[in-house]
């Protein structure tokens, strides 16, 4: 699955015909490689496509074939699909997945019987997506599936939805909530005849998970469309850049300001009184990394592509006519801190240290409002990343101090895992 975006309709069809050229001039790359680049080195834009394909030489035809977009709906975080999931699926052939082998498996050691198979594929499949950056808005089942939504939402253990299942307990299907009608449904289950649905995750086709995801990515939703598989980062064409004519129509994202948030404005007011010029509701979180640290340019360039895909890091507040404003620069200006290495310095002191730094006030006009700071020691390095708080409605802290670790380390070791070292967030 290849994603693409850009700022309009015709910077889109241009991206869509630099990729098809890159991938003919460059027939033995890797589709996971590209796909991989494309989902965690470009920004996310209001055009968007995505096309599906087993060769490079499907993938060409598909992006020179791509129909003309329009710019996708805005998605409020946390916004996402409802998740509908079919009790009439068929576990035969399920979809070559982890997650859903990993519900078979237990499924087999429970409760091995056709009907707890399906509550197995159902799950591992709501798994599977919740990996992929899917954050279902609800979940909901009709027969078996009411017993897979249940385990899915955490109602019940996943071991009890499958007994339950193999009991023949019976399980209420459950309705649309009313706050939900107009959310777009993605149906997880073996297709009807004369379905028509565009959102849907048959188990038995292994291509439907990619065709799903391609089409969450058109509606808006920023979901992995590298499918979770491994790959390393290319070099690939770069966006278009058009000028526009005069009296031409400004691109979809042109940088203007806003009225602040109601949220913003509460925090912003209170700093201001308080301090003058400089807001201390800082939110932080910070991780703790054995091994040496990234190289200075490597952590500057990883906190750089961190905040080119995240415009809102981009925020700044000013005073325009004596009105508060805020605005999105467009490029980056934030740079990270290196705070002097710490040559007796264990895991909990290097925390500590660059979540105080990261914590220190930050001016308010004009200035950036995300601030990054490492530390050495002997044997660890910590690095914390700081938000202002009133920005941190629409941004998810953990996920993007992940997202940076994981850019800052692209040339480097494997990355280890936090479950041994932990994050701190205050």
């Amino acid at each position: 699955m290849l994603a693409v975006s850009a700022r309009d309709p015709e910077s889109l069809a241009e991206t869509r015909r630099r990729l098809a050229a890159w991938l003919e001039s460059t027939p033995d790359a890797g589709l996971d490689d590209v796909a991989l680049t494309l989902w965690t080195g470009r920004e996310r834009f209001p055009c968007r496509d995505a096309v599906t394909a087993r060769s490079a030489a499907e993938a060409v035809a598909a992006l020179l074939t791509g129909p003309t977009t329009t710019p996708s709906p805005v998605r409020a975080p946390g916004g996402g699909p409802l998740l509908l999931l079919d009790g009439t699926a068929s576990a035969l052939a399920p979809v070559d997945l982890p997650e859903v082998a990993d519900a078979l498996r237990l499924a087999r050691e429970h409760a091995d019987c056709a009907a707890a198979r399906t509550v197995a594929v159902l799950h591992g499949l709501v798994t599977w997506l919740r990996a992929r950056g899917v954050t279902p808005c609800a979940i909901r089942g009709t027969g078996p599936g009411a017993l897979a939504a249940a385990a899915a939402r955490g109602d019940l253990p996943l071991t009890d939805a499958l007994l339950a299942a193999a009991t023949g307990t019976p399980a209420t299907g459950e309705q649309l909530p009313e706050e939900h009608a107009d959310t777009p449904i993605v149906r997880i289950g073996t297709p009807h005849p004369d379905a028509t649905d565009a959102l849907v995750l048959d188990p038995a086709d292994g291509a439907s998970p990619a065709r799903l995801l391609a089409a969450l990515w058109r509606q808006g939703y920023d979901v992995d469309t590298s499918l979770g598989r491994p790959g390393r980062r290319v070099r690939l064409p770069g966006h278009p850049f058009r000028r526009r004519e005069p009296g031409g129509s400004a691109p979809a994202d042109a940088s203007a300001t806003r009225a602040l948030t109601p949220y913003e404005q509460r925090w912003l007011f209170y700093d201001l009184v308080r301090h003058g010029s400089s807001g201390d509701h800082n939110a932080a979180v910070a991780a703790v990394v054995p091994g040496p640290p990234p190289a200075p340019d490597a952590l500057s360039a990883a906190f750089t592509e961190l905040q080119h895909r995240h415009p809102a890091l981009r925020t700044v507040f000013a005073e325009p006519g004596g009105r508060w404003r805020a605005r999105t620069l467009p490029t980056p200006q934030a740079r990270p801190a290196h705070l002097a290495p710490d040559p007796d310095g264990g895991p909990q002191a290097l925390r500590t240290a660059v979540l105080d730094q990261a914590r220190q006030p930050l001016r308010l006009r004009d200035s950036p409002l995300v601030r990054c700071c490492l530390r050495a020691g002997p044997a660890h390095w910590a690095l914390a990343l700081a938000v202002y708080e009133p920005l941190t409605a629409t941004l998810d802290l953990r996920q993007l101090l992940d997202e940076l670790l994981g850019l800052a380390q692209t040339d480097a070791a494997p990355r280890p895992s936090f479950a041994r070292h932990g994050t701190e967030s205050r």
